[in-house]
């Protein structure tokens, strides 16, 4: 046990420190889910997201009014990261939370968002029970990783470790390597039923930064997602 508080303790220095300057980068994964899922708010729908960080992606769909600051939840074990989201979304139900034990009521939410944030959770199962519990009958949930068929962004990785070099991808404290087909399968062991893919991220190392969007949407519309790197997957609550 002890080792364990000691391990979250360091797990949440890690992401205080990493949150202690407002982060700007691109992030593809919003960008191209955005769209599906703003077709499928509702006035009245409730949205949480796991692992929000400094609440971005919450932020940009307060800001254009896709829903109300009263309708969003987040979580994020880093309290410098509520902290900072706070400040940005006042009214919005913000706190610092575990993946592990939600702290709201069955049946809560329309939509549940992990946003590259699998990955970094030792127990995804254990998180994904406590999205079905609070998710209400055929909400959505959208999970977002990065993907290791991408085999360029693998090798990469492996460098990264065998090499010393975590900031080449950004290493964090658990940092799991899975495919599209993990995740799919790790889902459907809690119940979700997996709806479709959008695929983000093909380009390879360096040159992604050069990618069009409209080179995006293409690889999507001829069904190549699942080697995108950053894929968006989404699933419904299967009663």
């Amino acid at each position: 046990m002890a080792k364990l508080i000691k391990a979250k303790k360091e797990h949440i220095n890690w992401y205080n420190e990493f949150y202690k300057d407002e982060q700007t980068a691109y992030t593809s994964w919003y960008m191209f889910m955005f769209p599906e899922l703003i077709s499928e708010l509702k006035s009245d729908s409730k949205i949480l997201e796991v692992g929000c960080g400094q609440a971005k992606g919450l932020r940009y769909l307060a800001n254009k009014n896709h829903i109300k600051q009263e309708n969003i939840f987040g979580i994020d074990q880093s309290p410098t990261a509520i902290k900072f989201a706070k400040t940005r979304l006042p009214k919005a139900n913000l706190k610092q939370g575990d993946a592990y034990s939600l702290d709201f009521t069955n049946n809560s939410f329309d939509f549940v968002l992990m946003m590259e944030v699998i990955e970094h959770l030792e127990n995804p199962l254990k998180a994904l029970k406590e999205a079905f519990r609070v998710l209400k009958s055929n909400g959505v949930l959208i999970v977002s990783f990065p993907n290791y068929f991408n085999f360029p962004w693998l090798i990469v990785r492996i460098l990264s470790e065998k090499l010393n070099r975590p900031n080449w991808i950004v290493l964090q404290p658990v940092d799991k390597i899975y495919t599209t087909l993990n995740i799919i399968d790790i889902c459907k062991k809690r119940n979700f039923k997996y709806k479709k893919i959008i695929g983000s991220n093909y380009f390879p190392p360096v040159l992604w930064k050069y990618e069009n969007i409209f080179v995006t949407k293409l690889l999507n519309k001829i069904h190549l997602s699942h080697p995108s790197f950053h894929p968006i997957l989404f699933f419904k609550k299967n009663n």
